[in-house]
C-alpha cells in the first residue's frame, strides 16, 4: 500500500524551475522505466511533449536549460536552475537481480495554508483523483497501494492533519492521522482534510481554537515565518519521534515528499538546506527510495496560476530540490505554465522521477 501526505506551505518565483534529474547518477534503472517516461520526457534536451494545462510547445519563455546540481548539492546562486521544461532522466541499463520494482508508494503532501493559497488548495482534490489513476497505470508495474497524508507548512506540532477547516472531522479510520488506498470513502476524506483551515486564523497565538491534528491548536510563531517551512515540516513530520505519525511511511514502499508554497522555504530551525535533505533520508533511511517534489515561484517572482496574486522567488526551496539530485524536481505554480500547473508537476514527477525509483527499487 502507499500512503499519500500532504503539507502546505507559501512560495514565489520567477521565470523557470530546476528539473531533478542529474547525469551523475550511478544507480541503473530497468529498462521499462525508460519506456514509461519516454512519453512526457526527452533525455537530455530542453524539449517536451506538452501535457494538457501545461505550457504549449512553442510557447516562448525564455527560460534557459535546466542546471541539476548532483546530489547533496545545495544549487547555489553560482549555477541557478531556471527551466521546469526539461527533466533529465538518469541513465538506463538492463541488470537483471539487481534491483525489484516497488509495490507501495507513500505520499507527504505538505502545504501552506495562507490565505493567498486558497484557490490553489482548490484544485487538490481533483488532482488527487489524477495521482490515483498515474499511480496504477504509469509507475513501476501499476501502484494500488499507498498511504496519504496532509500537513500544513508548519512544524509545530509536525503532526499529519486528520481535522479540515472549520474543525471539521475528516473521519479517518482506526484514528489514524493519514489515509490508505483501501480506506472507505478515501477520495472525500482527502477533500476534507485538504481543506486547512488559514495559518494566519488557526495560530493558537492568534487566538485559533482548531488545528489540523484531533483539533488541537497550531502553535507556529506566524512572526518568524515557522508556518512557512514545508521542506522542514517534512523532515519533522517523518520523523520516528512523532508517534502520532506512525505506519504512514513504510520500509518497503517508496516515499514520494511534495512541498508546495507560494512563498519560499524560511530557515528557522534548520541551519541551511543541507540539514533539511539529511533529516529527510535519515527519517528513510535510504536514499534511493526517497523522491522529493518543490513546488513555488520562479527566480524573480511570478504570476500565480491560481486566482491570481504574485508567487514569491522560492530560491531555498529550488536548492532543497536540488539537494536531492536525480530523485529531486522543481517546478512553479505561475501562470505562463498553465492552468494547473500543480497538478502537472504531480504527474511529471510520478511518471518519471517516482516511476524511476520504483523501477530501480533496492531489494
Amino acid at each position: 500500500m502507499s500512503h499519500l501526505v500532504l503539507v502546505g506551505a507559501c512560495a514565489s518565483g520567477d521565470e523557470g524551475d530546476a528539473g531533478g534529474f542529474g547525469s551523475g547518477v550511478t544507480t541503473a534503472t530497468a529498462s521499462a522505466t525508460a519506456t514509461s517516461t519516454a512519453t512526457t520526457t526527452s533525455t537530455g534536451s530542453d524539449s517536451q511533449v506538452p501535457t494538457e494545462g501545461s505550457a504549449s510547445a512553442g510557447e516562448t519563455t525564455g527560460d534557459a536549460p535546466t542546471t541539476t546540481a548532483p546530489p547533496g548539492s545545495t544549487g547555489g546562486d553560482s549555477s541557478p536552475a531556471t527551466s521546469d521544461d526539461a527533466t533529465s532522466l538518469p541513465p538506463t541499463a538492463d541488470m537483471p537481480g539487481e534491483f525489484e520494482v516497488c509495490t507501495k508508494v507513500d505520499v507527504l503532501l505538505v502545504v501552506d495554508a495562507s490565505a493567498s493559497m486558497a484557490d490553489a488548495l482548490a484544485s487538490l482534490p481533483a488532482t488527487f483523483a489524477e495521482i490515483q489513476a498515474t499511480l496504477a497505470l504509469e509507475v513501476g508495474e501499476g501502484i494500488d497501494d499507498f498511504h496519504i497524508a496532509v500537513i500544513n507548512a508548519c512544524p509545530a506540532p509536525p503532526n499529519f492533519h486528520n481535522y479540515g477547516a472549520g474543525d471539521t472531522d475528516c473521519e479517518f479510520p482506526d484514528g489514524r492521522n493519514w489515509l490508505a488506498s483501501d480506506d472507505p470513502g478515501v477520495a472525500q476524506k482527502f477533500a476534507c482534510v485538504v481543506q486547512l483551515p488559514y495559518q494566519d486564523e488557526a495560530l493558537a497565538g492568534n487566538g485559533g481554537d482548531n488545528g489540523g491534528y484531533n483539533s488541537i491548536p497550531d502553535t507556529c510563531d506566524d512572526g518568524d515565518d515557522e508556518d512557512e517551512q514545508p521542506a522542514w515540516t517534512a523532515a519533522r513530520a517523518l520523523s520516528p519521534d512523532v508517534a502520532v505519525n506512525a505506519g504512514f511511511s513504510r520500509p518497503d514502499s517508496v516515499l514520494f515528499v511534495v512541498a508546495i508554497t507560494d512563498e519560499d522555504e524560511a530557515l528557522v530551525d534548520p541551519d541551511d538546506v543541507a540539514e533539511i535533505h539529511d533529516a529527510i533520508l535519515a527519517a528513510k533511511g535510504d536514499a534511493g527510495r526517497v523522491v522529493f517534489l518543490g513546488i513555488g515561484g520562479d527566480d524573480g517572482s511570478c504570476d500565480n496560476a491560481y486566482g491570481g496574486g504574485e508567487v514569491a522567488d522560492s530560491k531555498v526551496l529550488r536548492e532543497v530540490a536540488d539537494a536531492f539530485g536525480a530523485h529531486g524536481m522543481y517546478r512553479t505554480m505561475c501562470k505562463k505554465r498553465g492552468d494547473d500547473p500543480i497538478g502537472d508537476a504531480f504527474t511529471e514527477a510520478l511518471t518519471t522521477l517516482v516511476d524511476a525509483a520504483c523501477s530501480s527499487f533496492p531489494p
